[in-house]
C-alpha cells in the first residue's frame, strides 16, 4: 500500500491575495481546505492560512525549483538588453537591502523571497563581473559581512562546478546564516567591553535561531537550513551548537565557515589582504580542509582586485583584474609614492620590469575615496 504524499508548511509566496493558488492547500492533518485555481479573497483569509496551511512536499518543492528557474531566466533576459552595471554601485545597493532585511527579519513581508531574489541577482552579478565583485569585497564601505560571504561564496561555489539549486542554498545561507543576531552585531560594533554571558548565550544559539526565522517566513530548502545549522561546527568538535565532527559536516557547510572566518578578519582595520591569504594558507587562523584552502586562494589570488600595490616605477597602483600570472595582475596606477592622485588613472602593464609589483601596501597609500575607484569596474566583461 502506498504511503500518502508527506506534507510541508506552505511557503508565504504561495499564498497571495488576489492570485489564484498553484498548489491544493491542506492543513496538516490532510483535510484539504482549497484546490489549486482557488483564490486568496482578502488579507485576513491569508492570514487564517498562513498559520495552517499545508501542501504536498513534492509539489511544493517542484513548484518553487521552477520559480526559482523562472526567475533566474528573466533576469538573464534583462541583463542582455540593459547597459553595463556597475558591480560596486550595485553591491552598495545591495548591502542596504540585506541589512533591512536582516536587521526586520520576519516583520518583512515575503522575507524568504526577498532573500532567494537577492541570491539569484548576486549570482548574476559575480557571474558577468568577477572581478569587480571580488574588488566589492574590499572598496566598498559596507558593513554587511553577509553580503561578502555570500559573494565569495557564488564565485567559489562556480569555481567548484556546483550544480544550480545548491549553489543557490548556498548563496541564501551565505546572505542569511547570522538573520537571528543581527542587532546583536550591530551592537558588539559598537561595544568596547566584553560579551556578557547573555549575548555569549545568544552567539551560540544563533545558528539554530537563524535557521528556525527563516523556516517561519517559509524556507523549505532543506539544505539551505542545514548549512546555517552548521556554519560554526569545526572537524574537531569544537564548533557549536552541536559539536559535529569530521564527515558529519557536509562540504558546503565547511565552506561556507572557511569564508565566514576569512571575511572577518578582512574586515579588520588596515590589515593586509595578502597578509590574511598568507596566514590562512599556514594554518594560523585555524584549520581548516586544505583543498578548501586552495581553492579560496587561487580565486582571491596574490594580489586580488579591489587591493593595493607598490610598482618599480614607485606609483602606487590599484588592482583591477586578475593577470595570467598570479604576480602580474593588471593594475591601474593613482600617484607617486611621494606625490599628489594623478588627475586619472594609468593603466600600468606589471609584466614590464618597470611596472612589475614590488609588494601589498595598505589602502591609505592610495590617497583617493573608494568612489574615485568605481568607474574602473564598469564593463560587460569587468
Amino acid at each position: 500500500m502506498s504511503q500518502p504524499p508527506s506534507k510541508i508548511k506552505l511557503p508565504g509566496s504561495f499564498l497571495r491575495v488576489g492570485e489564484q493558488l498553484t498548489v491544493d492547500v491542506y492543513a496538516k492533518n490532510g483535510f484539504l481546505l482549497l484546490k489549486k485555481g482557488h483564490y486568496v479573497l482578502t488579507p485576513e483569509q491569508r492570514e487564517r492560512l498562513m498559520d495552517v496551511a499545508h501542501g504536498d512536499a513534492e509539489e511544493v518543492a517542484v513548484r518553487l525549483e521552477r520559480e526559482r528557474l523562472d526567475r533566474a531566466a528573466q533576469r538573464e533576459r534583462e541583463a542582455a538588453s540593459m547597459v553595463p552595471k556597475n558591480p560596486l554601485v550595485e553591491v552598495g545597493f545591495m548591502a542596504g537591502r540585506l541589512e533591512a532585511l536582516l536587521l526586520h527579519g520576519l516583520a518583512v513581508p515575503g522575507l524568504a523571497g526577498r532573500l532567494e531574489e537577492m541570491a539569484e541577482e548576486l549570482l548574476l552579478l559575480t557571474q558577468r563581473f568577477r572581478d569587480g565583485m571580488l574588488a566589492s569585497l574590499f572598496l566598498v564601505p559596507v558593513r554587511s559581512h553577509s553580503l561578502k560571504v555570500a559573494t565569495l561564496l557564488a564565485l567559489l561555489g562556480r569555481r567548484l562546478g556546483l550544480e544550480p539549486s545548491r549553489l543557490h542554498s548556498l548563496v541564501c545561507a551565505g546572505l542569511s546564516m547570522n538573520v537571528a543576531i543581527s542587532q546583536l552585531l550591530n551592537q558588539l560594533g559598537v561595544q568596547r567591553q566584553a560579551m556578557t554571558q547573555s549575548q555569549q548565550d545568544e552567539m551560540y544559539a544563533h545558528p539554530v535561531m537563524s535557521s528556525a526565522i527563516l523556516r517561519e517566513a517559509g524556507v523549505v530548502d532543506e539544505h539551505w537550513h542545514l548549512l546555517v545549522q552548521t556554519h560554526h561546527e569545526q572537524d574537531d568538535g569544537q564548533g557549536y551548537p552541536a559539536g559535529l565532527r569530521g564527515d558529519e559536516i557536509h562540504p558546503d557547510a565547511r565552506l561556507l565557515a572557511l569564508v565566514d572566518h576569512l571575511c572577518e578578519h578582512l574586515q579588520q582595520d588596515a590589515v593586509l589582504p595578502s597578509l590574511v591569504m598568507a596566514s590562512l594558507f599556514r594554518g594560523e587562523l585555524g584549520q581548516f580542509e586544505p583543498s578548501l584552502v586552495s581553492l579560496l586562494i587561487k580565486e582571491m589570488g596574490i594580489y586580488p582586485p579591489g587591493t593595493f600595490v607598490r610598482l618599480a616605477s614607485n606609483e602606487i597602483a590599484v588592482v583591477t583584474h586578475s593577470g595570467d600570472k598570479a604576480n602580474q595582475p593588471r593594475v591601474a596606477a593613482l600617484r607617486k609614492l611621494d606625490g599628489p592622485p594623478y588627475a586619472d588613472v594609468l593603466l600600468r602593464d606589471t609584466r614590464q620590469s618597470g611596472y612589475r609589483v614590488l609588494e601589498a601596501v595598505a589602502a591609505a597609500s592610495a590617497a583617493v575615496k573608494p568612489a574615485y575607484l568605481t568607474r574602473l569596474w564598469t564593463s560587460r566583461l569587468g
